[in-house]
């Protein structure tokens, strides 16, 4: 009894020891949870987000641009889910930095016979059997009544520990834990870069809706302008000052107006509807104006020394250090793996005494490594392939860096010239307002004017977006925006 209960004191600190580390290794990062007001630390360092900025934009009646990114960040999947990759990759880092420690198991060996098998005597027994009868030594053919066991103490029967040192395998295991750590780096990169693409996308809805729904005022008074020509035509047609065909010309201008202010409407809607779902809002959603000063476009540097804040060529170069590592861990599989392996065995009943530890040096070395090979071949072509998708990224996000600049200085120039026409048609229908109000000019006049200048009014309106959006694709595309809390200020 005394030794049953020394086996189950030893099972009970095992298992007890087991489930520590079970749950020590197991924990994990809090639960990213959309919708939830909260924004995790995680996220915070990703988009720059807080808990305080989703308090404050729920508050608000009406959101800017700021504003709904703020609710994509915490009201969608999208960076959630570049986060959760994140931690996987962190989590095999650990998982490598593991493969250095020794570990411990519990063994348990019992074995069995098959019943009704009679085991058939080999050749040799059948000579000690031959030897005993000729010698006339019937008692050797006795089992023993030692304690002994030809079975190796590594695999007899009974309960043991296990304690495995590696010795060769660390090799591997820190390849692993170069590419588990850069594969974690990279995810992270590629989850800001993310942000800014998404920060991208709601721009660009966010001024399409804008743009829509100054056209749909405007389109509103133009066709309620044209109304008042069409009745003006009519009377005047009633007199005959007119011809019928400037009356019918009236008419379709009517519903060309009609037709362009349905067609604002309904794409106001879509837009709404597809921003709400963009930023995760159920309810109809209202936007502000754009009310933020363009900050002057920075000057006297090459798109190419801008790639050192764009996030996609800086995961780009990290995958290419995930491939050199993947490669040194395939040249570390011809090298022979080396383990020593220690076993204590626990004392079991009517045992005179306990084992001894036993070592075991276990050297395995691989004589056909044709899988090693291929995977050496696997390892170097992937090296490759990650060395021409980052020069690819390099490439084309300079590409880009340049495309912004220009869009932008061309949107300006254009910006100027329709701002020049713009002034030029409110002028004009002022002057023809007042010619009308002094009797030099006929209503017709000054209503016709007026509908100039709202086109150019839309037509100038449109641009002036056009060019704000342009102005935040660039700031994206040179890696200044979105704002993210101290990296971007020590870089």
């Amino acid at each position: 009894m005394k030794y049953v209960d020394t086996l189950n004191n030893y099972k009970k600190i095992i298992l007890s020891i087991l489930a520590c580390l079970v749950f020590w290794e197991c924990a994990s990062s809090p639960e990213v949870k959309v919708a939830d007001g909260v924004v995790e630390e995680s996220l915070k360092n990703i988009t720059g987000i807080t808990t305080q900025d989703v308090e404050k934009t729920v508050a608000k009646e009406t959101f800017g641009l700021d504003d709904l990114y703020i609710l994509a960040v915490e009201r969608t999947e999208r960076i959630a889910l570049k986060n959760e990759a994140t931690e996987q990759a962190l989590a095999q880092k650990d998982k490598a930095f593991a493969g250095f420690m020794p570990t411990l198991s519990y063994v348990f060996n019992k074995f069995y016979s098959v019943p009704g098998h009679t085991q058939q005597p080999s050749v040799i027994d059948n000579y000690k059997t031959y030897k005993a009868i000729q010698s006339g030594d019937p008692l050797s053919l006795l089992p023993s009544s030692s304690s002994g066991s030809n079975l190796p103490p590594t695999v007899g029967a009974g309960s043991r520990l296990l304690l495995s040192i590696p010795i060769s395998a660390g090799l591997a295991s820190y390849q692993d834990y170069r590419a588990s750590k850069s594969l974690a780096e990279q995810r992270r990169l590629e989850a800001k870069h993310e942000a800014g693409r998404m920060y991208l996308e709601i721009a660009q809805a966010y001024f399409n809706f804008l743009q829509l729904e100054e056209s749909v005022k405007i389109s509103q008074e133009a066709y309620e302008l044209n109304q008042d020509s069409l009745q003006e035509r009519k009377r005047m047609y009633a007199v005959g000052r007119i011809m019928r065909s400037d009356l019918l010309n009236s008419e379709t201008s009517l519903s060309n107006a009609e037709a362009v202010l349905a067609d604002a409407k309904f794409q106001l809607e879509q837009v709404r509807i597809t921003l709400a779902t963009m930023v995760g809002y159920e309810k109809p959603i209202s936007v502000a104006g754009f009310k933020a000063e363009l900050e002057p476009i920075p000057t006297g540097m090459a798109a190419e020394e801008y790639l050192a804040k764009r996030y996609d060529v800086l995961s780009a170069f990290q995958s290419v250090k995930v491939a050199e590592a993947q490669k040194d861990k395939a040249w570390v599989g011809f090298a022979p793996t080396i383990a020593l392996n220690n076993y204590y065995s626990f004392p079991y009943p009517g045992q005179t005494h306990s084992k001894d530890v036993t070592a075991q040096l276990q050297i395995t070395m691989p004589l056909t490594p044709f899988s090693q090979m291929a995977d050496l071949k696997a390892a170097d072509s992937a090296k490759k392939q990650a060395k021409l998708t980052a020069s690819q990224t390099r490439r084309t996000a300079t590409q880009e860096i340049r495309n912004a600049f220009e869009s932008f200085k061309n949107s300006q120039k254009i910006l100027a010239i329709y701002q020049k026409a713009f002034v030029s048609a409110q002028e004009t229908s002022q002057s023809q307002a007042s010619g009308y109000r002094s009797g030099r000019n006929s209503r017709i006049e000054a209503i016709a004017s007026r509908i100039g200048m709202l086109n150019a009014e839309i037509t100038y309106r449109k641009m002036l977006h056009q060019h704000s959006l342009n102005r935040i694709a660039l700031g994206v595309a040179i890696g200044e925006i979105p704002h993210l809390p101290g990296e971007k200020k020590e870089e």
